[in-house]
């Protein structure tokens, strides 16, 4: 499937037919900015990609080679405009009857130019030529409705969104006063364009769990860079040989039961991360949707498992597998808390039984927590049996 043009926001029709070959690119040298003839937007071009002007709807095509964004700034007819919904949900029309095995993978709120907008996320999946593409859409205060449309092979695709984004987000409307920022605790860029190589089928299941776990580990380490540094910390060992663990300097382990027999509590202050046996599991996720299942059952809790908006994350090392899921919680007394739950094992397999991490830091250690969590859960020694 070849698919080139989009929305056409004046007329609310969407054409989708390669681009004339007689159209001449304006720009294919360095970076630059194009500045829109009617003086409407300026938008970053990067080096080595064309931009066309589309001269069958109001839309210029942003491209290198398969991998493309279209961009329409219309001001809108009051009297017959068209919604930033309405022109997601038209693309996305139009693009399920080029497509017989259209899939739409993905809904949700995205900035374009500045102002709150939404997007849909969607694949082709036709066997021969796989695509991805992800249409938004916003309207300004004064009635200007921005189209953007991101297109890619999907063996390109996580690849080529990082520069995608970056031509989105260098969008400027003229004359709009952007409304203030909100406060944002959403994903990171790098994290939220990983996430959607997942959804669309870039990366296997568990390559993607890796995936996520790896730059999940860059993201919240560096932010633990102020918290003890665990290569000076003590080893504890435990007393019936199932693991060791290094502790963060200042913690202290207080063993559970008759030599540890009921596992470890780790603790620093109010901080603690409690380590024992889990129950009969197949792997390492297990633990963890074993254990959030007992705490929805316990608090008759709806909440949809796993409980953390990142699902399950899996990072692999030192012969451990850790899987763990992170999420805000409160204590019965109303004080917010950041806990995990996770599970740990050797990453041959072998040995199947597992460890049951639980974990819960106050909110003063919140930039500190998953740098604290990670270190530990990754310090695990684990003996094959």
């Amino acid at each position: 499937m070849n698919v080139s043009q989009l929305v056409s926001p004046c007329s609310k029709k969407i054409a989708f037919a390669v681009l004339a070959a007689l159209i001449l690119p304006i720009a294919a040298a360095g970076q630059s900015i194009f500045h829109d003839p009617q003086s409407r937007y300026d938008v970053q071009v990067p080096a080595g990609w064309q931009l066309t002007p589309d001269n069958g709807v109001d839309q210029v095509v942003i491209r290198n080679g398969a991998v493309q964004a279209i961009l329409a700034v219309v001001q809108q007819n009051k009297g017959n405009a068209m919604t930033a919904q309405q022109f997601v949900d038209t693309t996305a029309k139009e693009f399920r009857g080029q497509c017989p095995t259209f899939q739409s993978r993905q809904n949700g709120a995205v900035t374009l130019a500045g102002w709150p907008g939404v997007y849909s996320l969607f694949v082709c999946n036709d066997p021969k030529s796989p695509t991805v593409a992800e249409t938004s859409s916003a309207l300004t205060a004064n009635g200007v409705l921005i189209g953007f449309t991101m297109i890619a092979p999907l063996a390109q695709y996580y690849a080529s969104v990082p520069v995608l984004d970056g031509i989105r987000n260098s969008l400027h409307v003229t004359g709009e006063q952007r409304p203030p920022a909100a406060a944002s605790g959403a994903d990171s860029q790098a994290m939220a364009e990983l996430k959607k190589a997942c959804i669309v089928g870039v990366f296997a299941q568990v390559e993607c769990a890796r995936q996520i776990g790896l730059l999940l580990g860059k993201e919240e380490l560096p932010a633990a860079a102020a918290a003890p540094a665990l290569a000076t910390g003590s080893i504890y060992r435990d007393g019936q040989g199932r693991f060791s663990l290094r502790l963060p300097e200042g913690w202290n382990a207080i063993a559970q039961g008759e030599n540890g027999a009921f596992g470890v509590q780790l603790r620093s202050g109010s901080n603690w991360i409690n380590v024992m046996p889990a129950e009969g599991a197949a792997s390492t996720d297990e633990v963890v949707i074993h254990q959030e299942q007992k705490v929805a059952a316990r608090s008759n809790s709806s909440r949809k498992i796993p409980f953390g908006t990142g699902g399950i994350i899996q990072l692999f090392g030192n012969g451990v597998e850790l899987s763990y899921d992170h999420f805000s919680a409160a204590t019965p007394q109303g004080e917010a808390i950041e806990t995990y739950i996770g599970g740990v094992g050797g990453i041959t397999g072998a040995n199947r039984n597992f460890l049951l991490l639980i974990a819960a830091f106050g909110a003063g250690e919140k930039d500190q927590a998953g740098g604290i969590f990670l270190s530990v859960g990754q310090s695990f020694s684990v003996p094959a049996r």
